[in-house]
């Protein structure tokens, strides 16, 4: 097997993971809108062409950008309770808005989307649908715990508890900073504790809902 059989691939990976950190240290400057692919292209050391190999457009590139700053499973892991599990999530996109350009390319990505359902059903598949699975996934584990009885409108707490976040990273002008964190968090306590759960609610009826 030849030097260049070998090395291809890794070659690949590395002209790979340079084009995303490239995109994403253009967008952090710049802003998504003055991320061009040539620029993109140009800093990461590849041809146009080898992006277009690797991505079909410029949104599809940084679909996957903001995946890797941003991983969906994000907010999946068991804190204890409700609170500390919306909190925990809610501190971890704070800090990832505050240190990286993700907000800056949602903010981009979301507004591109408005005038291309391709993109915008690309952005629920790869953003939105798994971020709902995780907030439904919390709130069936406080209903395992007790803490609540599952909502019969989690759909509309899910759109709310989202929609206050995403306010904030569209206009870019407020942080999720810890007085927004701790708001949001009491308000949708709130509003799921209003009926108390008599019991635990077993986890196998919830997995069913």
């Amino acid at each position: 097997m030849s030097s260049a059989t070998i090395t291809a691939p890794r070659r690949s990976a590395q002209s790979h993971e340079a084009v995303l950190a490239a995109a994403a240290d253009i967008a952090g400057r710049r802003g998504y809108g003055h991320a061009g692919i040539e620029d993109i292209a140009a800093q990461a050391g590849v041809g146009k062409q080898t992006i277009y190999r690797w991505w079909p457009n410029k949104a599809a590139l940084f679909i996957e950008v903001y995946g890797r700053l941003v991983p969906t499973g994000l907010g999946a892991e068991n804190a204890g309770s409700l609170a500390s599990d919306l909190t925990r999530l809610l501190q971890r996109l704070s800090e990832l808005y505050a240190d990286t350009p993700a907000g800056n390319i949602l903010s981009g990505l979301i507004a591109e989307a408005q005038a291309d359902p391709g993109l915008a059903s690309q952005l629920h598949d790869a953003y939105v649908a798994p971020r709902r699975e995780i907030l439904r996934s919390i709130l069936k584990r406080a209903a395992v715990r007790g803490e609540i009885a599952f909502p019969d409108n989690a759909d509309f707490i899910i759109d709310l508890f989202s929609g206050a976040v995403w306010f904030r990273i569209l206009l870019g002008t407020r942080r999720l900073d810890p007085a927004f964190i701790q708001q949001l968090v009491d308000a949708l306590l709130r509003m799921v504790q209003g009926a108390e759960p008599a019991m635990a609610m077993p986890a196998d009826i919830l997995a069913k809902d």
